[in-house]
């Protein structure tokens, strides 16, 4: 089996001295390296703690890989004590290929029969520039249900409805949401329901802990109200996949005036994990881009900046909290801070940028992030569709690094992909999977498409601890070697398997990774003898721009 995509070349691994050639068979690559295998080793179950040399494994191909990549860079005595899972922008298009007789039939449906009218229509699963219909994110969950039946918990990223989710809803609804806004805030309501429902009946008793995009709102894109209607009911669909947190008054309270909550992540006595809705610092947040205007549903109006502040003080003080308890705090956020790196248009080495939160908002955050460096640990993050990385580096030190997961909706390109994550006993991360199904080139064109692994964070990386140091030195490799093992390693899984990034732009996807500031990335471009970047102050507008292109 080709596995090209799967290990990087010219890398050469030995087998550990406790896999030895009477227990173990094993498969050669293309590039020569041999992965050993056999079946005496388990994965842990939720809760547990297991020796990472318990592991029981199929014999697929790409569990041998995904085995052989923790023996070659784990020691004897590490330890995995649990799994989780990343799931990110499944951006749900339930309005996708229906002629308006259909959307009438599916909107006087309860929600629960949503998906046996949907999958009547033996729709494919959504293609390259459109978002996530039924097929593709059941597809997505029974792919990553298959692979890790039970997780310890999932995080999601956000971006739960398609884009222009109002546009689509007034194209096939015999009433504008406007003229009739009750009976769209229910269609908005079953959507989602859909989409919580699915995730219960892969996963059972697992709580699911998911922030808001920029999507996710009655108004229009970015226009998400503080204490508005959409934030009551996304509490009351989501409720039974928070667990404690659903239960909890002052959880709820949060969770509904701002959509932000914390909660301790299950299997880890010391790891907390703090939710934000960073749309409100977005530098694209209620602006006259995406304004309601006509079709002003729901008592929208420009809220400015005064829920991003209220955000922080919140933020302020769950830090200052988690501090006195001894806690390492885990973030988890739709946008993360620093450059659209999506965004950038090349040509000779140019490129136009715009900073993904305001100035004041990023200024004050990475004054926190400085602030509170012993206590934070990892963030989380979406939006880009794409399998990326941003690091707060505080005068050059690097502190804080947001893994930005790649998105399930293939809307700008990308393969739909989702990843599977490791924790040591300490609870720190200790590695990742990145597992997908291949839209670009045509292997997936039916309802069941083919999901595999893409590749393993320590054999393509070789890092030996997910954080914002290990990412750091990757990102140091890159520039220093744009041709080398992890810069054709980052090049290919940016877009998941999609168009790689071609090696005369990849300089700029490096400093937009390192540098959270538009003056850090100038200074950062053009000192690799590249043309000096243009700055563009709205970071939705020039998204939409380039991705038309």
């Amino acid at each position: 089996m080709d596995r090209r995509h799967h290990e990087p070349a010219n890398t050469s691994f030995s087998i550990p001295r406790q896999i030895t050639a009477a227990t173990a068979t094993s498969a050669s690559s293309s590039n020569g390296a041999v992965y050993p295998f056999n079946d005496d080793y388990e994965w842990p179950r939720k809760g547990t703690t297991r020796s990472i040399f318990m592991m029981k494994l199929s014999t697929s191909c790409h569990t041998r890989i995904l085995l052989f990549s923790c023996l070659a860079f784990l020691s004897p005595i590490s330890v995995i004590a649990g799994e989780f899972l990343v799931i990110s922008d499944i951006h749900f298009n339930p309005t996708a290929g229906l002629d308006k007789k259909q959307f009438q039939q599916l909107s006087s449906l309860p929600a629960s029969e949503w998906p046996k009218f949907l999958s009547s229509l033996k729709q494919p699963v959504s293609q390259p520039g459109s978002d996530s219909n039924l097929s593709l994110m059941n597809a997505t969950l029974d792919a990553a249900q298959q692979r890790l039946t039970d997780p310890q918990f999932i995080l999601y990223p956000g971006d739960l409805l398609s884009h222009e989710w109002q546009a689509k809803y007034n194209q096939l609804a015999a009433r504008n949401l406007h003229d009739d806004p009750t009976t769209y805030r229910e269609f908005t309501r079953k959507a989602l329901t859909v989409v919580a429902n699915a995730f219960k009946e892969r996963f059972p008793g697992t709580m699911v802990y998911a922030t808001l995009g920029n999507d996710d709102s009655f108004c229009q894109d970015y226009w998400i109200q503080p204490n508005g209607a959409f934030l009551s009911t996304f509490f009351k669909v989501w409720k039974p996949l928070l667990g404690e947190v659903g239960n909890n008054a002052t959880a709820q309270k949060s969770i509904q005036s701002l959509g932000v909550y914390s909660v301790d992540l299950p299997g880890s006595k010391n790891n907390r994990l703090i939710v934000l809705n960073s749309v409100f610092w977005s530098a694209s947040y209620c602006c006259d881009y995406f304004s309601p205007k006509a079709m002003n549903c729901c008592d929208c109006v420009n809220q400015g900046d005064e829920p991003g502040k209220q955000q922080f003080a919140w933020l302020e003080r769950e830090l200052a909290t988690a501090r006195q308890q001894n806690k390492r705090v885990w973030l988890l956020m739709h946008v993360p801070p620093g450059l659209d790196s999506y965004a950038e248009e090349k040509a000779n080495g140019a490129s136009r940028a715009a900073e993904l939160w305001t100035k004041e908002f990023t200024t004050r955050y990475l004054k926190l992030v400085s602030d509170y460096r012993d206590t934070l640990s990892v963030s989380f993050a979406g939006h880009t569709h794409m399998d990326d990385f941003r690091v707060d580096r505080i005068r050059g030190i690097p502190v804080l690094l947001h893994k930005i997961s790649p998105g399930v909706s293939p809307i700008f390109g990308n393969n739909p992909a989702f990843q599977i994550y490791q924790r040591a006993n300490s609870g720190k991360i200790v590695n990742w999977q990145t597992h997908f199904t291949d839209l670009k080139n045509g292997s997936a064109k039916g309802r069941s498409p083919a999901w595999k692994l893409e590749y393993d964070a320590r054999a393509s990386y070789g890092i030996t601890e997910v954080n914002a140091q290990s990412m750091t030195q990757v990102f140091a490799a890159i520039k220093s070697n744009p041709t080398g093992p992890e810069a054709n390693a980052y090049r290919r899984y940016y877009r998941v398997q999609a168009t790689p990034i071609a090696i005369q732009d990849l300089l700029i996807y490096a400093c937009a990774v390192l540098n959270a500031t538009f003056d850090d990335y100038h200074r950062c471009v053009t000192s690799q003898g590249l043309l000096p970047p243009q700055q563009d102050t709205e970071p939705a507008r020039l998204r939409e721009s380039a991705s038309r292109g």
